[in-house]
């Protein structure tokens, strides 16, 4: 059986000082990085990840991710800079291009070359972190004598790439540290990503295995199989529907999923409705990690064999954050570490 690097844990909905609790005892399970996301509109990320840092000593503190529109790549690098002074060099910085909708539509930021702002913002936030004055004439994004105005405490902070399509994957073997996929990976997906990455590695000349390959993973393990995976319906719902504009999307046609499977899930969004009953047993086993201990150790085991490296196990809606955390570390940590 593969084994897996370490396992990390992702909280959206959960409050702040219950996720500060929830990252210490997740610290003293083992669990290896605590990754905050910014999603619009919950909590903000700087700040969370600020006060997950004071809590603990050990685990990683990562960003997950955040977008190059709402905040110019020179803010990004003094913020990160500070929070891995707070965090004593402890911090991972996700980079990803966010959903179009919540940027441009809802928030009327011009939503430009997200392929480009993504390895604009990774250039000049590295060259920030250096302690480089940085003069740069972009495609999307300029500076004139921007500098850092006190030393971070390592020029190299880890950055990590969020994307899902086929080139903004190869562009993550090419620049990033590591590769961060969405919600919703499927095994066949996974596979899919890692011979992307591969190839852009390649072609810079990396080695693709110094790459971390991570997912984020929506875990719901009860020995009560049927309520575990009734639990993820509204979940997969949700994503799908989201997502329902682009059926042309790898985390759709990669395991197989049909445009015609994926239109009842857009028509009840756009209508304000979930389509729960159109989440089939095929898509809860391609979406997410649901059922007794003994079937998600078998899902999470393709998951791995597809080449996952650092699952995260993320905050499922419906169900304690805390209880997450116990029932990962219980039945599937001790199997993949």
């Amino acid at each position: 059986m593969k084994r897996v690097v370490e396992f990390g844990l992702g909280c959206e909905h959960t409050e702040s000082r219950r996720q500060m609790a929830a990252a210490r005892r997740a610290e003293e399970l083992g669990y290896g990085t605590y990754w905050v996301p910014e999603d619009y509109f919950f909590r903000g990320a700087f700040a969370l990840s600020g006060a997950i840092a004071a809590a603990t000593k050990r685990l990683r503190i990562g960003l997950g991710v955040v977008n190059p529109y709402t905040r110019h790549p020179a803010l990004t690098a003094m913020e990160v800079a500070t929070l891995d002074e707070i965090s004593e060099r402890r911090a991972l910085l996700g980079i990803g291009a966010s959903v179009q909708y919540w940027i441009e539509n809802q928030m009327k930021v011009p939503y430009a070359k997200p392929t480009t702002a993504m390895r604009e913002t990774v250039e000049i936030v590295r060259r920030l972190l250096r302690q480089e004055t940085v003069t740069f004439e972009g495609k999307v994004f300029r500076t004139e004598a921007v500098k850092l105005a006190f030393p971070p405490p390592r020029a190299e902070v880890p950055i990590q790439l969020g994307v899902i399509g086929p080139k903004n994957l190869e562009m993550g073997g090419e620049i990033s540290d590591g590769v961060m996929l969405s919600a919703m990976t499927s095994p066949a997906y996974v596979r899919f990503a890692v011979e992307r990455v591969r190839a852009g590695a390649t072609r810079a000349g990396r080695n693709a295995d110094a790459i971390e390959l991570g997912a984020f993973l929506f875990f719901s393990i009860d020995e009560n199989e049927k309520k575990a995976r009734e639990a993820v319906k509204p979940f997969i719902a949700t994503f799908v529907g989201l997502l329902a504009g682009q059926p042309q999307s790898p985390l759709f046609t990669a395991p197989g999923i049909t445009a015609e499977e994926i239109r009842p899930f857009g028509e009840a969004f756009v209508a304000g409705k979930l389509a729960v009953d159109h989440v089939t047993e095929r898509m809860i086993d391609m979406f997410s990690v649901a059922g007794s201990p003994s079937r998600c150790r078998e899902i999470f085991a393709e998951l791995v064999a597809a080449g996952i490296r650092y699952p995260v196990a993320f905050e499922m809606p419906g169900i304690p954050f805390e209880e997450t955390i116990e029932a990962v570390h219980r039945h599937v940590m001790p199997h993949f570490l």
